[in-house]
C-alpha cells in the first residue's frame, strides 16, 4: 500500500492510494472524518443578545467555529471561551477569546452584525471530541474514487484545527492504535 501527493494548496489536498480494496480507503475517509478529535464549542451561556440573531441561532453559529488544538488539550477536556462586543461592529470569530492562547478560530467567520449601542456577550466551553459524538467535530470534507483496480484518489479538504496533511497524518495513527489494541483483544481469546 502506497500513498502519493497528486495535488497540494492550502485548501486541498489530492492524493493517490495504491495497492488498497475499498476497506482501507474508506476506512482512512472515516478515520480523518469521525476518529480525529477536533476542539469546537460544547455549551454556551449568552448574557446579552441585542444582536438580530435569536439565542439558538447564535450558539449553533459559535458551535459550527472549529478552533486549533493546543498541545495540553486530550480528548475530553475543555476550553474556556469568552466574547464581549459592543456596535457598531461586525462580531466574527476572531472575537472570540480563550483561556488557551492556543485556542483560536481556524477561520474568521462572521458571526452577526452589532448596530450602535447594542451588544453581545457569552461564555463558552469548547471540547476536544470527535466526530463520532457530533458532526460539528468532523475533521473535514473528505471523499475518494476509485480510479483503477486498487487504486483510489481522494480529495481532502480540513475544516477542523489541523492542516490536510496534519489531518491524514493523525488518521493514520488513529487507524493504527485501533490495529493494535484489536491484536491484544485477538490475543486474550
Amino acid at each position: 500500500m502506497e500513498l502519493e501527493t497528486v495535488e497540494e494548496n492550502e485548501e486541498v489536498l489530492k492524493l493517490k492510494l495504491t495497492d488498497a480494496n475499498e476497506a482501507i480507503a474508506n476506512s482512512l475517509r472515516r478515520a480523518m472524518m469521525v476518529k480525529v478529535p477536533t476542539l469546537a464549542t460544547k455549551t454556551l451561556e449568552i448574557s446579552a443578545n441585542d444582536s438580530p440573531l435569536f439565542d439558538e441561532i447564535l450558539a449553533n453559529r459559535v458551535g459550527q467555529i472549529p478552533f486549533t488544538i493546543p498541545q495540553n488539550v486530550e480528548e475530553g477536556d475543555t476550553v474556556h471561551l469568552a466574547l464581549k462586543q459592543e456596535g457598531p461592529t461586525t462580531v466574527t470569530a476572531n472575537d472570540i477569546s480563550a483561556n488557551n492562547d492556543e485556542a483560536e478560530p481556524v477561520n474568521d467567520a462572521k458571526i452577526t452584525e452589532l448596530d450602535e449601542d447594542k451588544k453581545l456577550e457569552f461564555e463558552a466551553e469548547a471540547e476536544l471530541q470527535t466526530g463520532e459524538t457530533h458532526a460539528k467535530h468532523q475533521g473535514g470534507t473528505i471523499g475518494y474514487e476509485k480510479t483503477n483496480e486498487g487504486e483510489f484518489l481522494f480529495r481532502i479538504e480540513s475544516t477542523s484545527g489541523y492542516s490536510n496533511k496534519d489531518l491524514l497524518q493523525a488518521a493514520i495513527d488513529v487507524i493504527r492504535e485501533d490495529l493494535a489494541e484489536f491484536e491484544e483483544r485477538v490475543e486474550d481469546l
